[in-house]
């Protein structure tokens, strides 16, 4: 699997806006968003007792690697597992889907039957979650619109109201409490791309936005409040 270059940027919602219109005049959005290129994405994230993601994030570790379970839209229709890799600025992801009752038995911190399962992540995850006393730390949640361009398979992400669960790690729990983890009216730009990326892209791109930051959502929500 080839790493994937990742470009992020911290946006006010005016500069969003903005190049959100640019962006919709060249390309698609994406097939499983809504009529305005919108999705809601809830990720629950994992870590060991050293909080070894949270801390490669923090000092810039060139390798580093976290595991998640992802949702959309609040639905237990399509739930997966992933392992996001990260060397320097590519990133890479690893994906395989779970079932309902899988993702109860992780949620329980009930490893053993996965470790037989047909998938290679699922066991992988098992073996480490094992070894490493890995424990959901966090809920990610936001709400992004995305952009795709089948030249260089680019994808434009606007995450808007990026915000943490409050004690509960329960993707699926009902009346779960959300904190804000980034300001009043940031909005999160990520632009991704495997090989190249198209030269009018770039340009919107820059014309929008001129500092390109180290961003990590999992981490805004780590240190929120901090």
């Amino acid at each position: 699997m080839m790493y994937r270059n990742e470009l992020k940027y911290m946006i006010n919602k005016g500069t969003a806006l903005v190049l959100s219109n640019k962006i919709r005049q060249i390309c698609e959005f994406d097939k499983n968003a809504d009529e305005n290129g919108f999705y809601r994405v809830s990720s629950l994230y994992f870590d060991d007792f050293a909080n070894s993601a949270l801390n490669d994030n923090i000092i810039g570790q060139i390798e580093r690697k976290k595991y998640r379970i992802r949702i959309y839209n609040g639905s237990d229709k399509f739930i997966r597992l992933e392992k996001k890799v990260k060397h320097n600025k590519g990133g890479m992801k690893i994906s395989a889907p779970l079932t309902r009752e899988e993702y109860d038995l992780i949620l329980q911190g009930d490893y053993e039957s996965l470790k037989q399962s047909d998938s290679a992540l699922l066991r992988a995850f098992a073996t480490e979650a094992t070894f490493r006393h890995l424990k959901p730390k966090v809920i990610v949640d936001y709400h992004r619109q995305t952009f795709v361009c089948d030249e260089g398979t680019v994808r434009v992400t606007l995450d808007h109201q990026v915000q943490h669960s409050l004690g509960n790690v329960d993707l699926f729990a009902k009346n779960q409490i959300y904190v804000p983890a980034t300001q009043d009216g940031q909005v999160v730009l990520e632009v991704k791309y495997t090989g190249f990326l198209p030269g009018y892209i770039k340009d919107m791109v820059q014309q929008s936005v001129t500092r390109q930051q180290s961003i990590s959502k999992y981490t805004l929500c780590r240190t929120a409040g901090y």
